[in-house]
């Protein structure tokens, strides 16, 4: 017989007693339960989604990062809940939910098996830095805004709950894939974080070297009474050890401290299986808290993969490719980019030692050997080349489609028109250069081309964006939208009507679908009105309201239709329900009021009025119209001052200076009023032939 194998750290195992206790060990089917478990939960995936295609309605993804939500908006989520519930059975039983319910765990044991079964061997890695992703990443998300919430002197927003037709519903939803990832990304996913990282980083490190999840999980972890301990039958043949994939040094833990104390154990049980000896078992005991803060690491004392000068470059990198892939064209979710930018750095440091070290291994692939590269190290060279260029084209695109976002965002808290027109411009160049390099559509930078090229007046710009969206979502009621009032603009009428019209008879299957379509008939009403149609515009009108109560703008419009078909009362009657639906609505304040004057109800209108101008620019007209009915309630003094507040606006107002002539005419001061007819008359030829009479 040969030597007998050394376990890790020079534990021996004694053979014979080993194999003795194995023959006597009864069967343990945990491997079994939890690959039963696992393969439930994408089985619940399939029967919840199933549930919302057929009814319409389900119950929201139980999404964890909904958690943002209730921090941020104070709305509680399903996925709320469910983290807060997993929290709490962490801090009682451990980390069970991570591998015995997690998906991305039930990717990543599915993808080791795969690789296993073709017989392609993994070395998992071991990063000082890529272990405070989790941690960092968990402090960003959910930490991080509460600080800038604190430092901006912001209060907390109070816990409610929401529905669908509020924007976002907690519980039951027909909007399920709200925060879901489209399915080519979900493809991506399973490609990055399941085969590629399980490949070149080892069986669950997305767990280790990303999930921020995973770390608030280790966190609870710490003060779980729930720990796998060993009896006195324990050997320290370290087979829990081999058999452990989160890298744990189990049976140096349990010789050390009794049990596993090591927060990354996800409890999964292969050790437990694995024991020849049967030694191991789940218990309650004494939670750890900060002892494993004192222990050998995360790793048991075992030497890192990458030197300091290593892990420094490998921080650049990652950050880097973190930040250029992050919502790269509107698509890749912030944890995806993530385990890019974990991927990404470790490969980089691979190609660097292509150039110093003798021997260079990628998990299983030897790229160099005795100072020279293989085929197969000179094909991952030529990959890693094109890999960076990539990369680097990635970086430029999300470089301008972030700043034309943000900067597009920010058009409406621009102070001067002045800036304003200079902020659309930069916003313009940005998302334009990032439309044309991308290698694939941003369909939110095209919609903010199209809204930033309407700012600054370029029509045609504007239209051949909007084709291009609808060219590419035909169902994509808002294009159509803006493409009909860009047609309005252009006065293409017959054109836009056509447009506004389609929408009118189709109804885009989604949450909003309703209020896309009111806010066509409304388009079709303005475009009426123009045309004189006011019957015509009248229906339009309510169409936009009857699909739409809460269409605030529809109700003014109809409001002032109704007055050019000389409806007064009713008129006054729409402005009011669109004042009380949208109070902040000054030019129906400024209509209400006007009407208000014609019939005579001038305490109201001049109430109006008032209330007009503290919604409004400073308008002529307005403070001309208030003086006037000021004038005729009697209250001439504070008239005197409207009239010359609209002439100090707009010096040109005919009708001020022929109003304040007849101010000073009923008091008698002729040669005030004689001057203020004659500027009149100068401004308006319809004065001159009055005075000339």
């Amino acid at each position: 017989m040969g030597r007998s194998k050394k376990s890790p750290r020079g534990h021996k195992s004694n053979d014979a007693a080993t194999q003795q206790v194995a023959t006597s060990r009864p069967t343990r089917p945990i491997g079994r339960w939890r690959a039963f478990s696992l393969s439930m939960v994408y089985l619940l995936f399939a029967i919840h989604i199933l549930h919302w295609k057929v009814t319409g309605r389900s119950l929201a993804p139980l999404e964890l990062n909904e958690v943002m939500y209730t921090l941020e908006l104070g709305i509680i989520t399903a996925g709320f809940l469910f983290m807060s519930l997993l929290v709490l059975g962490t801090l009682v039983f451990g980390r069970f939910f991570c591998s015995w319910a997690c998906h991305i765990m039930v990717l990543q044991e599915l993808c080791a098996w795969v690789l296993r079964k073709l017989g392609i061997r993994r070395k998992p890695i071991r990063s000082r830095l890529l272990l405070l992703v989790p941690l960092a990443t968990a402090f960003y998300m959910f930490i991080w805004p509460q600080i800038l919430r604190a430092w901006q002197a912001k209060a907390f927003p109070e816990f409610h709950f929401r529905t669908d037709s509020e924007g976002w519903a907690s519980f039951v939803t027909s909007n399920f894939w709200r925060n879901l990832p489209s399915a080519p990304i979900i493809v991506l996913t399973f490609l990055v974080c399941g085969f590629l990282m399980v490949y070149l980083l080892g069986s669950r490190t997305f767990c280790t070297y990303v999930c921020p999840y995973g770390a608030i999980f280790a966190l609870a972890d710490r003060f779980s009474p729930g720990r796998l301990r060993a009896n006195e039958k324990c050997r320290q043949c370290g087979t829990c050890t081999s058999t452990c994939t989160s890298g744990i040094r189990v049976h140096e833990e349990l010789k050390e401290h009794g049990a596993v104390i090591n927060s990354a154990c996800l409890k999964c049980m292969d050790c437990v299986s694995a024991c020849p000896q049967d030694a191991l078992h789940y218990r309650f005991t004494a939670p750890p808290v900060l002892k494993t803060l004192r222990g050998a690491g995360r790793f048991g004392g075992l030497p890192y993969d990458f030197s300091l000068r290593e892990e420094a470059l490998m921080a650049v990198v990652f950050l880097a490719v973190a930040l250029s892939f992050r919502g790269l064209y509107s698509r890749i979710p912030f944890l995806l980019s993530l385990a890019l930018g974990a991927i990404v750095a470790v490969l980089t440091v691979t190609t660097l030692r292509l150039r110093y070290q003798p021997t260079v291994l990628l998990s299983s692939i030897v790229l160099r050997r005795n100072s020279r590269l293989t085929r197969i190290g000179k094909a991952y060279a030529a990959f890693a080349a094109m890999l960076m260029l990539f990369v680097c084209h990635c970086a430029f695109v999300r470089y301008h489609e972030y700043f034309g976002l943000r900067q597009a965002l920010s058009l409406d808290k621009a102070g001067a028109a002045e800036a304003d027109s200079s902020l659309a411009e930069r916003a313009l160049t940005h998302l334009h250069t990032a439309d044309q390099w991308g290698l694939m559509a941003n369909e939110r930078v095209q919609r903010s081309l199209v809204d930033v090229s309407l700012r600054l007046k370029r029509l045609d710009t504007a239209e051949a964006y909007a084709r291009k969206l609808i060219h590419d979502h035909p169902d994509d009621g808002i294009s159509r939208l803006n493409l009909g009032q860009i047609l309005i603009d252009q006065g293409r009428h017959a054109q836009a009507a056509a447009e506004l019209r389609t929408i009118t008879t189709w109804n885009p299957q989604a949450p909003a679908a309703p209020h896309v379509v009111a806010l066509a008939h409304q388009s079709l009403g303005a475009l009426l009105v123009r045309q004189g149609q006011f019957e015509a515009a009248d229906r339009e009108l309510r169409d936009a309201i009857r699909h739409d109560p809460a269409l605030a703008s529809a109700e003014a419009e109809l409001g002032s239709v109704l007055a050019e078909k000389g409806k007064l009362d009713e008129a006054i009657e729409c402005l009011r329900r669109a004042l009380r639906i949208d109070p902040k609505l000054g030019h129906a304040q400024y209509n209400l009021g006007t009407l208000l004057a014609q019939t005579g109800q001038l305490q109201e209108a001049i109430t109006t009025f008032e209330a007009a101008i503290k919604k409004m620019p400073p308008d002529s007209d307005l403070h001309n119209n208030l003086g006037m009915v000021l004038f005729q309630a009697g209250n001439t003094d504070r008239a005197l001052q409207e009239f010359e507040r609209a002439i100090g606006i707009e010096s040109k107002n005919a009708n001020a200076y022929f109003n304040l002539g007849r101010l000073f005419a009923s008091r008698g001061e002729e040669v005030k009023a004689i001057e203020q007819y004659r500027i009149a008359a100068r401004l308006d030829s319809r004065y001159a032939s009055l005075f000339s009479k």
